[in-house]
């Protein structure tokens, strides 16, 4: 009797010890998939990259492949579109159209699980200025029907609102 009680004495704290383990683990697991799964914006640094290549070669690029070897490395890891014009990066995609040799548009769209939580950017960036538009997440529907360069009627009507205008210096 005394050597099975000696026996539950130890082994009831190794197995609270245990227990509590499991659990701060499936917290700590719980907490990072949901860091994983939520949109992180990049487009300034997007926008940065493009204006470096502007400065570069004289001209903003016809799709976003062409900033590989000239402003980032190149990485097979990139998920960009078919055609190079979106990228997807950190549950966020971007689309990028440009509308001449010195202004494009952007789109910052949030996907995935926790979009929801997340801004949906709209931005016309020239090298000397750039006008910001910011809304709810668009919905899969919306986004089907995205125009690639809206008009300012077409983005209030998403639901995005203008942001004040940055005027660059040089």
């Amino acid at each position: 009797m005394q050597k099975q009680l000696k026996i539950t004495l130890i082994l009831l704290p190794v197995a609270m010890v245990a227990v509590v383990g499991f659990y701060v683990y499936s917290l700590w697991a719980t907490e990072r998939q949901r860091t994983a799964e939520t949109p992180v914006e990049a487009f300034d640094v997007m926008i940065r990259d493009l204006r470096s290549f502007h400065k570069k070669r004289g001209g903003f690029p016809k799709d976003l492949r062409e900033l590989e070897g000239v402003v980032w490395e190149k990485k097979e890891t990139r998920e960009f579109s078919k055609d190079g014009a979106g990228l997807t990066h950190r549950n966020y995609h971007y689309l990028y159209t440009p509308i001449g040799h010195h202004e494009f548009t952007l789109w910052a769209i949030p996907v995935g699980r926790q979009r929801a939580a997340a801004t949906t950017w709209c931005l016309v960036v020239s090298p000397e200025s750039q006008r910001r538009w910011k809304g709810p997440a668009l919905t899969p529907e919306d986004v089907t029907g995205l125009s690639l360069r809206p008009s300012a009627n077409q983005l209030n009507v998403l639901g995005l609102i203008e942001q004040p205008t940055s005027l660059l210096k040089k």
